[in-house]
């Protein structure tokens, strides 16, 4: 009886059990379908979508691939996609218990990401430069238009300046723009960083090698002294590779998934999406696509006289100090010339968003925006003058140089167009660099970027589709919005 019956039984299982088989793809099967989102277009109500909004309402790109696209799908994207942040310029000692409800009160009303729920705020939120809500198309400009000089403004400006030792106006490195009763926003940039070989940076290296090199800098002779937050994101926001890429959806895209919420719109606060744009299974897909690009790689000319630049050009790079952060090696990655430490680069680079006090990445649902970007909640009784916390405003992770030949512009708000500008850029910690390539001579130095420009994007990355757009908001049916109430941007546009 039993052995009759157990093919029957058996063909009865597989029956129930296929459309289960069904989710569980393949490895290759997941990298390609996780590489067709990647460059897929979404719009609003998209059918990729069915239990979200699809694109938005929120957005600064339509595709993934079209902030990286530089030296293939995955690489680095242009200023012209650089993510902006409006952050509020932090004046100590003006708060108390009297005026916090007011302060807060008019945080909120400019942006609602800027107060979470437990009454703290962040320093800077997310500026999207496109809405699906065609309302006030020409708002986003008027926030991000520079502050002009007034006789009502000097005051509160040359305070700025004498609070970090800066004598001229043009020299603040920090871009004012509104001003709204005395409250004073800034404007921040972070240009998208290329993506390849991010799996081995993960999964190669450990905490203790990159903990091991902040210890070792200690004994610098140069200043140099790191601190690690997390190996991703110019901050070092993150540690977790999966969240950096389910973030970048929800922040970049307005795709929210279940670890993170999209932004809120800020035209309609009492918006709030029921599903996910994402499913776990469709983001899973995206994370596996990302994981599988490939490494940069060192392409050697081939004339003998240029490649003996390039070897020259590596041995200098050493020599003059540039090796002891983008240090070559790290754990079981080759060639990466990177520490994956925050370093303070100088009064030239203040952000009005500090960087990360302590090494931690916080995974929850519901996950904000300022969170993903690094901007930490903070209540009104923290004050951010210390030394120490005044240099968490010039701190940058250093950018790993592999790829860096196919990833201009450079430095974190993509100020850089050339390679020689990003180096002459340099200060703060790492100025005794900076000054030793300056006093090379024009060949020596001219090595060194021959160097730097053999370091290119990985030649097997895939070429970027013809139908991505790089200006999102020529496409048909799409206007640009700021991502500020209109009520609140008028009234800021018809007193200044």
């Amino acid at each position: 009886m039993t052995r009759l019956t157990s093919p029957f039984a058996l063909g009865i299982l597989l029956a129930i059990c296929s459309p289960l088989f069904a989710q569980f793809d393949t490895p290759e099967e997941m990298v390609a379908m996780g590489r067709d989102l990647f460059v897929h277009q979404w719009q609003p109500g998209d059918t990729l979508s069915p239990d979200g909004d699809g694109l938005g309402p929120l957005y600064n790109a339509t595709s993934c691939v079209a902030c990286h696209s530089q030296g293939g799908i995955g690489g680095s994207g242009s200023k012209d996609h650089n993510a902006q942040m409006l952050a509020i310029v932090p004046e100590p000692g003006e708060l108390n218990k009297r005026t916090i409800k007011s302060f807060l009160n008019r945080l909120k009303t400019m942006h609602p990401e800027f107060v979470d729920t437990d009454g703290r705020y962040y320093t800077g939120i997310l500026l999207h430069r496109y809405s699906t809500t065609p309302e006030y198309a020409e708002v986003h400009d008027k926030v991000t238009t520079p502050l002009e000089e007034t006789i009502e403004s000097r005051t509160r400006i040359r305070r700025m300046l004498n609070r970090r030792g800066i004598s001229e106006i043009s020299l603040l490195p920090i871009k004012l723009v509104i001003n709204d009763h005395d409250m004073q926003y800034a404007l921040a940039e972070r240009n998208p960083p290329q993506l390849f070989g991010t799996h081995q940076i993960a999964t190669m290296i450990d905490d203790a090698e990159i903990e091991a090199i902040a210890r070792q800098q200690q004994q610098s002779n140069n200043g140099v002294s790191g601190r690690f937050t997390g190996r991703f994101g110019w901050r070092g926001q993150l540690e977790d590779l999966d969240m950096f890429v389910k973030g970048a959806c929800a922040a970049e895209v307005g795709l929210q998934v279940q670890e993170m919420n999209q932004s809120k719109d800020p035209l309609k606060p009492d918006y709030k999406l029921q599903g996910v744009d994402l499913t776990a299974r469709q983001a899973d897909h995206l994370v596996a696509f990302v994981r599988s690009l490939p490494r940069p790689e060192q392409v050697m000319p081939e004339d003998p006289n240029e490649r003996s630049y390039v070897n020259q050009g590596a041995v200098l790079f050493d020599a003059i100090g540039c090796a002891e952060c983008h240090v070559r090696d790290v754990g079981q990655v080759e060639a990466v010339f990177s520490d994956f430490l925050l370093h303070n680069m100088g009064p030239e680079f203040e952000d009005p968003i500090p960087a990360k006090k302590v090494k931690a990445t916080e995974v929850s649902a519901g996950m904000t925006m300022p969170g993903y970007y690094g901007s930490e909640p903070i209540r009104y009784t923290e004050t951010f003058y210390t030394v120490e916390e005044q240099n968490h405003y010039k701190e940058y992770r250093t950018p790993p140089l592999w790829g860096v030949a196919d990833s201009a512009p450079y430095l974190h708000d993509g100020r850089a167009d050339s390679l020689r500008s990003a180096i002459e850029w340099h200060g703060g910690e790492a100025m005794a660099s900076r000054m030793n390539f300056a006093r090379l001579n024009e060949m020596e130095q001219l090595a060194i970027l021959k160097f730097l420009e053999s370091l290119k994007a990985p030649q097997s990355a895939e070429d970027v589709p013809s139908q991505v757009a790089g200006d999102e908001a020529s496409q048909p049916g799409e206007e640009k919005i700021s991502s500020i109430p209109g009520d609140t941007i008028e009234v800021v546009a018809a007193r200044n």
